[in-house]
């Protein structure tokens, strides 16, 4: 006996019952119960010793679109004893026979839908086709067969370049809002420049044209403006070498335009005024020149000290300069003396002098002498 699940119903009595292809029984009745199927099988005689006790069975078509038939699948290393009447075969129940099993239930209806006249007509034209050309196919799979060898050792590459892939077109997933977003703004931004197409040649053609002016200007200036270049390099050279202290001088003139502006505001002056000695002239045999080369400094700047201390310039004088605060008139007297010399020269009388003009006035008389024609 075999039993089987309800696809057993679909066998007729004298199917066959074959072991490796061989045909060593058939099926005598086939009896259902709605959930199985029971099949009484009648094996050959002289194939009954072949069959161990633990076959098991598979239901196979014969053809693609032939009867079933009952397939025995003894074990590779069966140690079982051999069949005999009353025992139970049962349904394969092994992966590959569930699916080989599940294969031909789902191409058993697929192929009954094909029509046997067009599939016969359309297997004899492949076969016409083919006819003649097998050593042209044989090649040809040569070919293939070298082509897969040689790919094969590049298998990991490909792999990792797809799994790559994949994330590539993660990210451009990701992104294609933002693409989208840009295609419609590259779309605006055509549309405007259709719209401004007039305007915008008319700018290309204004720029052509100053192309053109500075063309002209470059052809006629090129050897001044070399020339100015190397001229001004000199110059230019000394600037960078003094650039240290551009910023501590341009920071210190900002400090004084402010505090210039709180010494003078409202009007009137609100400073503390120290006047400093007179250089004094250049003796015979003494040239004007620079010959203080400190280099870069920012003497202080920009918060120098208050008073500044004194610094002798190297000018070519043997006094030199001097920023130390003079003297003050410090006698009535003196202060009367220089009032009668300010006097005539401001329009004002003696007396009416301001302190301010001899403050001013008096160091720079003190010590001359004056002489009356």
């Amino acid at each position: 006996q075999l039993e089987a699940d309800s696809i057993g119903n679909q066998l007729d009595p004298r199917a066959d019952v074959k072991l490796r292809g061989l045909l060593v029984g058939e099926v005598r009745a086939v009896r259902a119960d709605g959930t199985k199927a029971t099949l009484d099988i009648a094996l050959k005689p002289e194939y009954v010793a072949s069959i161990p006790s633990d076959v098991h069975a598979r239901l196979l078509p014969k053809t693609l679109f032939g009867e079933k038939y009952v397939d025995l699948v003894a074990p590779a290393r069966s140690s079982a004893r051999p069949i005999r009447a009353g025992d139970v075969i049962t349904q394969d129940r092994t992966r590959v026979g569930i699916e080989l099993q599940q294969l031909m239930n789902d191409l058993l209806p697929l192929l009954r839908t094909v029509q046997p006249g067009k599939l016969n007509a359309t297997l004899s034209a492949f076969a016409t086709a083919l006819e003649g050309r097998g050593d042209r196919i044989g090649d040809n799979l040569t070919r293939v067969e070298d082509y897969l060898h040689r790919l094969d050792p590049h298998l990991p590459s490909l792999t990792e370049d797809f799994a790559r892939l994949a994330d590539v077109a993660e990210v451009y997933g990701d992104a294609a809002p933002d693409l989208m977003e840009i295609l419609r703004n590259t779309v605006t931004t055509s549309r405007t420049l259709v719209d401004q197409r007039d305007r915008l040649a008319s700018a290309l053609t204004t720029t052509a044209t100053a192309a053109g002016t500075a063309n002209d200007f470059l052809d006629a200036n090129g050897d001044r403006l070399i020339t100015l270049g190397r001229v001004s390099r000199p110059t230019l050279d000394l600037f960078a070498r003094y650039s240290p202290e551009y910023p501590c001088l341009f920071a210190g003139l900002v400090r004084e335009e402010q505090a210039s502006e709180q010494a003078f505001r409202g009007g009137r002056m609100h400073i503390t005024l120290e006047v400093v000695r007179p250089q004094g002239a250049y003796e015979p045999g003494e040239y004007p020149r620079y010959d203080d080369r400190s280099g870069p400094n920012c003497r202080d700047l920009p918060h120098p000290p208050v008073p500044a201390p004194g610094v002798h310039l190297n000018d070519g004088s043997a006094k030199g300069g001097s920023s130390r605060p003079g003297g003050v008139s410090a006698t009535r007297a003196e202060q009367r003396a220089v009032g009668s010399l300010v006097a005539p020269v401001m329009g004002v009388p003696a007396d009416e002098v301001p302190p301010v003009a001899t403050l001013l006035f008096g160091p720079m008389a003190r010590g001359t002498a004056v002489s009356v024609a």
